[in-house]
């Protein structure tokens, strides 16, 4: 008898506007990230479980044995009563790309995790087993249903707006460094049955610099059903003009499963930030949709981060609109959305 598919039983990917149950993050043991930054860079995700603990339940992996420094840390962060930890080692904290993505089902009173393949964005780096077995591991830890999958596919690839629509990049997800050669159909039906979705929209390229080779979410995100917001750059003659350009005409051809175009709103990206001369995949929309929330990553720049605060703030009427500081996180890569997975909440 063949195994039925998360479409088929009726569960859907939803938004992250949707009530969540908990966000998961991972803890970072290994020393040899972030260089001199690293004690700093701790000092500051413990300082962000803390936060995001203030809205919701935050769950995170970290070995027995580094436990009593993250609770050390998070007791001079603030109140970390809501933050619960589980007894697992991950390679890196990349939480959204190695962790599971949770499906609802249809009537919204069960919580399903899908577990795909996860190779760090194309076997760029050769630390990735313990992150890949994580969802395995999250799966039976938790009590939920797990259907696993043969793809190679990262959270920050797609972008859900909870209505059976997807974003995502084809430099990711018909790279060869992922699933061999494919094709958009061929990708489009495995998200379709896995992930309860029924259309994958396509935008092109990332942004210079991301070891991701381009995630969607530096790029575009679903602020609502029908609405999606869409980095811009503030000068002509930036390096990644010509590939949000091309996105943001794809974005304006797209319609809703009603038909209609989409509302879309330009959040500019931070002046460039430099290391070693390559450019770093700095975005704000790397922000984390919390219950009665959003994160927004801010990179020491007033002006662009209050302006970048002020877009998302309008996207999100009602939610408390937090800025958080990436300036020393994102020299490993990512921001805060990265090295989050939302969990969401059953009726």
């Amino acid at each position: 008898m063949a195994h039925r598919t998360p479409k088929e039983l009726g569960y859907r990917f939803p938004a992250e506007w949707e009530p969540q149950e908990a966000v998961w993050f991972a803890w970072p043991t290994r020393t040899d990230l972030w260089g001199e930054r690293n004690a700093k860079v701790k000092e500051q995700l413990a300082a962000l479980y803390v936060l995001a603990a203030r809205f919701q339940t935050v769950r995170v992996l970290c070995p027995v044995s580094a436990q009593p420094k993250l609770i050390e840390l998070m007791v001079q962060a603030g109140d970390h009563s809501a933050v619960e930890l589980f007894d697992y080692e991950t390679d890196d904290v990349w939480c959204r790309d190695f962790g599971p993505l949770f499906l609802l089902s249809e009537d919204g009173r069960s919580v399903c995790l899908t577990d795909w393949q996860y190779n760090a964005w194309g076997n760029k780096f050769p630390l990735q087993s313990k992150d890949n077995r994580a969802s395995a591991w999250m799966a039976e830890k938790l009590g939920l249903r797990r259907f696993a999958f043969d793809t190679v596919l990262e959270g920050g690839a797609i972008e859900s707006n909870g209505a059976g629509q997807i974003l995502t990049t084809e430099v990711v997800l018909l790279n060869p460094n992922r699933n061999g050669a494919t094709t958009k159909e061929g990708i489009a039906s495995r998200l379709a049955s896995g992930l309860g979705v029924d259309e994958v929209l396509w935008l092109k390229d990332g942004l210079v610099g991301d070891d991701t080779d381009g995630h969607i979410d530096n790029l575009a995100r679903f602020f609502k059903e029908d609405g999606i917001l869409i980095a811009e750059i503030s000068a002509e003659m930036d390096e990644n003009a010509e590939a949000l350009l091309e996105n943001t005409w794809r974005i304006q051809a797209f319609t809703t499963s009603e038909g209609r175009p989409f509302a879309s709103v330009q959040l500019p990206l931070p002046e460039p930030i430099m290391a070693d001369g390559e450019p770093l995949a700095a975005s704000y929309m790397n922000y984390l949709v919390l219950n009665g929330a959003v994160l927004v990553p801010t990179y020491g720049q007033p002006t662009s981060d209050e302006q970048a605060l002020e877009i998302i703030g309008d996207c999100f009427p009602g939610r408390e609109i937090v800025g958080f500081d990436c300036c020393d996180i994102i020299h490993e890569g990512g921001a805060i959305h990265c090295m989050s997975q939302h969990q969401p909440a059953v009726k």
